[in-house]
Parts: structure tokens; C-alpha cells; sequence
């Protein structure tokens, strides 16, 4: 038989690899085993050991332990016929593999809502300086140094081990994403004293580290804090995107809706982020928690609105956590909304389930529902970034934002969802000042031709055109 050119056959699509849904400790618990692993696909790509593609550069080195570790190649015939690597935490080409994939499919959630290709911030080296040294002469003119434009950065490094210190981030200098690890210092329920925790095994501190560099490249001055609301904005955005990424994976969602018999407010994970980051860290609970916390007893109690919290809440990781419980309130909202009529089937008018668990075929239309309604609004957050202030944003011009660019998506609100969000963000008490009403009208964003409407209002107009008439007049002459 004749063998089939590689030219004839079309490259694939995408491409299967196996991550950690959460983090390495769901698969140490006996009923959350079965969800700890996931399979999700991202763009095909030709790579290079590392892996290296068009946007991520892997770079395993450790520093601490002075290791270069091999790099995965995730073309490797075996490799692709097993969906990657299985997911464990003594592998460290796993870890590379995790990076690589949380990384992509956050971009890929990224170019689908903006449309176009994600660009990572241009790299700004060093200015030359003048040194005036005094050895000129009198007269003499001197040599200025040739000024350095900013760096095309073609790709995202990550170091999966780049420190040993229980902490990740990402350096806008270094346009890189570093991952650190530690070893737990305590022993409880969750944790055993000795072993290690590593960061880049979380999907939330992945994807959260990625958004960074991402709405680094969109907007590079959301780094520089003129008011109380930018870092904010920045830990929130972060979080928002990979909090509602949870709901992308069927499985995981499917079973946290049997869990709560389909109430998402209650306690579940697809609300928390980082959780064995969080317990191996000494909290007793995931990193941040949006649904509600534990008390001083165990007792979980559900977070609520408080419309007076931002204004005594400075810090920027703590006022985050207050957009981001705006938005996933919103969220709630939608979701309600639209499994409502669902529940009055379930339980036959009276709206309250029988006791025991839902039906399967209940749970996945509650599922079907819950990730379209999260999706789409994760779609929404990323799409108002392209009508956001450039510099000094506030939370109330990211709500101005999300609404005005969802209206030129779809002027027909029919699920609500705007409206889900004036009034979450109302009830956290975020709103944009020097509003005359909070409505869908008044929060869009004013056009080129309102404000020349505005302005020739508050103006008085026959003064405005004596004073441009001669200058109009002369360019119409010379037009002619």
C-alpha cells in the first residue's frame, strides 16, 4: 500500500493534554478523586522541547537546587498518543506540561473575546542618559546617545521553578512568569510536614499569573497606581478570569452541580481559587474563598453584599476581592434567572427539589446553563477591556465598560445580564461617580457625537462659530 503524503494530511485542530483541575490535593481526597484530573484541548501548534511555541517559552530552571531540567517535547509520538503526560507531582516535565496548557487555554479565552491576536506588553529597556562629565568644549556640541524604542516581545517565559518561596508572579520587566514551591512547615487534616506544594500545579495561580501578562498587553499603564482602584483592578481581573474558567470543564462542573443539588451559592469549589495553596499556607481554606468563609467554629456562612465594604477597604488584593465578588454575584443572578423555570419543572410548581440527589438529566441541563451563563460572562469582562480608561481606571469605569461593550455586541439584553450587573455591583456599593442614575442609558459610554452634542449645549454656539469661521472658511478655499 501506498503511503499517504504528510503534505495531504490536514493538521490538526487542537491538541489533548491532561492538567490538574484544581491542584495535586484533590486527587489525595476520596470524593473529589474522580474530578482531579482533567483532560482539555488548546491550539494545535508545531513545538519544541520545552515546550516552545508561538506565545509561551517553558525555561525549567532551579535556581535552588542549581537543576536544569529536561524539557518535555509534547510532539513526541508517545507523548501525543497518551493525551501528554499523566498528571503527578514528582515529574517535573508534568509541570511543564501543566504550565504550558493552563496558559494556553486562558489566551485562547482571551482571543475569543477581543477578536484578534493577544500581544504581550513591548519590552521597555533602560533610556540612555546624557552623563555630563564636563569635558566638552566651549562650543562643542555633544554626542547625544541614540535613544532605545521599545522590544517586540514574541513570547511569554515561564519558569515552573524559578524560586523556593511561597510565591508566584509575574515581572513586567522580565515579560516572564515565575512559579515558586515550598515545603509545608505545619501538620493538620490537609497537610503532612516536609512535603512540597508547588505553585505551577495550581490551575488558579496559572491562569491568574497569565492574565497579569495578558492585561499587561492590552494595557501597560494599569501598573501604575494614580488611584486606589488600579492594583485592585488588576488582582481582580486576574482572578475573575481564572475563577470562571472552572466552569469550561464539563466534569468538574457536572459535579459540583450534584454536589449542592444545583445552588452554586452554596459551598462548592468552582468558587474558590488556590486551595492547597491556601491550607499549606496555614488558612484552613483555599486562598480566596467568594462564596462565603468559615467561622471560628467550622461553620461555613455565606458571604453577603455589603454596599458599605469598598469604602473601608485599602488594600489592593483585599478591594479586588470586592470586584470580583460583584461579578460573580452577577453571575448567580443570570444563572437563577435562567435555570428558574427548570426548578418549577423539577418540582412540579413548588420551585424546592425532593430531598435526595438530582436527576441525572436535571443536573446536566443545570450544567449546560451554568457554563454558557459563566462563559459568556467571562467574555463580557475581557471585551470591556478594549473600552477601558487607558490610565487610572476605577471600578465604576469597568462597569461602564462591561455594559457599553456588551451593548455594541448585543443591544438585545434578553437574559438579563447587564441588568445582573448594576445591580451586584450596586449592592457591593461600586458605581461611577458623578452619575445622575445608575441605568443601562446612563452608564454607556457618551460617543464622539454626543459629546459634540454636550459641548455645543454647555457652549454658546454662535460664539464658537464666529471664532472657527475664518479658519473653515480658508481650508474650504484652499480645498478648492
Amino acid at each position: 500500500m501506498a503511503k499517504l503524503s504528510s503534505d495531504l494530511i490536514p493538521a490538526p485542530l487542537t491538541r489533548s493534554l491532561r492538567i490538574f483541575a484544581f491542584d495535586p490535593s484533590l486527587a489525595a481526597q476520596l470524593d473529589t478523586a474522580g474530578i482531579s484530573e482533567i483532560t482539555i484541548e488548546v491550539p494545535w501548534e508545531e513545538l519544541e522541547p520545552g515546550p516552545v511555541g508561538e506565545y509561551i517559552e517553558v525555561v525549567d530552571i532551579d535556581p535552588a537546587s542549581k537543576v536544569l531540567y529536561k524539557p518535555v517535547d509534547l510532539d513526541d509520538p508517545r507523548v501525543l498518543a497518551q493525551d501528554g503526560l499523566p498528571p503527578t507531582e514528582s515529574n517535573p516535565q508534568f509541570h511543564q506540561q501543566m504550565v504550558y496548557a493552563v496558559a494556553m487555554a486562558t489566551i485562547v479565552h482571551f482571543e475569543q473575546a477581543l477578536g484578534r491576536v493577544a500581544l504581550w506588553a513591548s519590552h521597555r529597556p533602560p533610556q540612555p542618559k546624557d552623563d555630563d562629565d564636563g569635558d566638552e568644549k566651549p562650543g562643542e556640541k555633544k554626542e547625544k546617545k541614540p535613544y532605545v524604542k521599545d522590544q517586540f516581545v514574541r513570547r511569554l517565559r515561564i519558569y515552573p521553578h524559578a524560586l523556593r518561596a511561597k510565591n508566584a508572579f509575574y515581572s513586567p520587566a522580565k515579560k516572564s512568569l515565575l512559579f515558586g514551591y515550598f515545603p509545608v512547615s505545619h501538620m493538620d487534616a490537609d497537610n503532612t510536614p516536609g512535603t512540597l506544594v508547588f505553585t505551577c500545579l495550581s490551575h488558579d495561580i496559572v491562569a491568574h499569573e497569565t492574565t497579569h501578562a495578558l492585561l499587561d498587553g492590552v494595557h501597560p499603564r494599569f501598573n501604575e497606581p494614580v488611584n486606589a482602584d488600579v492594583l485592585a483592578f488588576h488582582e481582580a481581573f486576574a482572578d475573575i478570569v481564572a475563577l470562571f474558567q472552572h466552569f469550561s470543564y464539563p466534569g468538574v462542573l457536572r459535579s459540583q452541580i450534584t454536589r449542592t443539588r444545583g445552588d452554586l451559592s452554596s459551598e462548592n469549589l468552582l468558587g474558590q481559587l488556590a486551595q492547597q495553596f491556601g491550607k499549606a499556607s496555614g488558612r484552613g481554606d483555599a486562598l480566596r474563598n467568594y462564596l462565603g468563609h468559615r467561622d471560628e467554629h467550622g461553620v461555613w456562612q455565606q458571604r453577603k453584599p455589603d454596599v458599605h465594604l469598598l469604602s473601608r477597604t485599602a488594600e489592593p488584593h483585599e478591594r479586588g476581592a470586592i470586584l470580583v465578588a460583584a461579578v460573580f454575584g452577577a453571575f448567580l443572578k443570570v444563572y437563577r434567572f435562567r435555570t428558574s423555570d427548570l426548578y418549577r419543572i423539577a418540582s412540579e410548581g413548588t420551585g424546592i427539589l425532593r430531598a435526595g440527589d438530582i436527576h441525572p438529566d436535571l443536573c446536566n441541563r443545570l450544567a449546560d446553563e451554568a457554563s454558557r451563563a459563566a462563559l459568556y460572562i467571562l467574555q463580557m469582562c475581557i471585551r470591556a477591556l478594549d473600552y477601558c480608561p487607558p490610565v487610572g481606571i476605577t471600578f465604576g469605569d469597568y462597569l461602564r465598560a462591561v455594559i457599553t461593550a456588551d451593548f455594541d455586541f448585543s443591544p438585545d439584553d434578553r437574559n438579563g445580564y447587564r441588568v445582573a450587573f448594576i445591580e451586584s455591583f450596586r449592592q457591593w456599593g461600586i458605581h461611577p461617580i458623578n452619575m445622575r442614575s445608575i441605568s443601562q442609558e446612563s452608564l454607556l459610554w457618551p460617543s464622539a457625537a454626543d459629546l459634540k452634542e454636550e459641548y455645543l449645549d454647555d457652549y454658546n454656539y454662535e460664539a464658537i462659530k464666529a471664532v472657527f469661521a475664518p479658519q473653515s472658511q480658508a481650508l474650504d478655499e484652499d480645498e478648492e
